[in-house]
């Protein structure tokens, strides 16, 4: 017996004097009211209502009961209305995950424009390559990039996750562009190093086959922005992620390197993207809509 809910459907069974009235109040068939009446009675050793043909009263032991719990009922009532209405507002500490790279590339300055405007939301930031369970229900928001998004969460799409080969004009014009995957071996790289350890560069065939690709590595980084600087000074080719090089590339300052016998892939699988993934019993709390339609807004495709 949900003894809660009974209490419910007895307190305003009380004031109806009606099961098909109670009923209809909570939205389930009379049989269900009464099931509950019956239960709660039998766990009490007691009567507290009389129900006969013409009509349903309380007994005095009911009455009694109704006076006894009516004031707490309605008071738990008040209060889950209180906190069901704060949670629908925009306030309150907001957990959220993210890449490291996309963090520091993408979201430092809109993260300050979402605090400026909304105030009463606290962000507890967490930039980290490693996977945090949101079944749990510690993280509010995780940006992650997947190609098959979990199913028990929802999944808002930010934009592709795709990779380009880079260098600066000033590297290609001093070292020459690179026109084959041989050809990679001869050049500078600018090496990503991941949590599980530094991340090699994997070339594509016209035929589907992917190989490792030989590199002479230059510099080694976890630092996204250390990459993307480095790159920039004309150091060597980088291997990056499109959101993170795609105004360089509008401006000039980067160029893309294309090969004739294959491409590099940051994968072996399907093209992945970065989600917006929540729990969907956060989808409610005015915290979590109010930065997920901020960063849609922001950062979406």
């Amino acid at each position: 017996m949900d003894r809660l809910q009974a209490l419910r459907f007895f307190l305003k069974l009380s004031d109806t004097l009606s099961f098909k009235g109670t009923a209809q109040h909570f939205g389930v068939p009379p049989s269900t009211v009464t099931r509950s009446i019956k239960a709660l009675e039998a766990d009490l050793g007691a009567t507290l209502v009389e129900r006969t043909t013409r009509r349903v009263r309380l007994t005095e032991a009911g009455a009694w009961y109704r006076a006894e719990v009516a004031a707490p009922l309605r008071a738990l009532s008040a209060a889950d209305a209180l906190v069901d209405a704060r949670s629908r507002e925009a306030a309150g500490t907001l957990r959220m995950t993210a890449l490291p790279g996309y963090g520091e590339v993408r979201l430092f300055d809109v993260l300050q424009r979402f605090r400026a405007a909304h105030p009463r939301i606290v962000c507890d930031l967490e930039f980290t390559d490693r996977f945090l369970d949101l079944s749990t229900g510690d993280i509010d928001i995780a940006i992650r990039a997947t190609a098959e998004p979990p199913e028990y969460l929802v999944a808002r799409r930010l934009q592709a996750h795709r990779f380009v080969l880079v260098a600066s004009p000033g590297y290609l014009a001093e070292h020459g562009s690179p026109r084959t995957v041989a050809d990679l071996e001869r050049h500078a790289a600018i090496a990503y190093r991941g949590p599980n350890g530094v991340v090699p560069w994997q070339a594509a065939g016209s035929g589907g086959e992917v190989r490792t690709v030989p590199r002479t590595v230059a510099l080694i980084t976890n630092h996204p922005r250390m990459m993307l600087q480095a790159t920039l000074a004309g150091d060597g080719l980088a291997f990056a992620p499109n959101w993170g090089i795609s105004e360089a590339l509008r401006d000039g300052t980067l160029q893309e390197v294309t090969l004739d016998d294959g491409r590099l892939v940051s994968t072996t699988g399907p093209e992945r993207s970065l989600f917006l993934l929540y729990h969907p019993k956060k989808a409610r709390l005015g915290k979590v809509r109010a930065m997920v339609d901020f960063l849609l807004e922001a950062l979406g495709e």
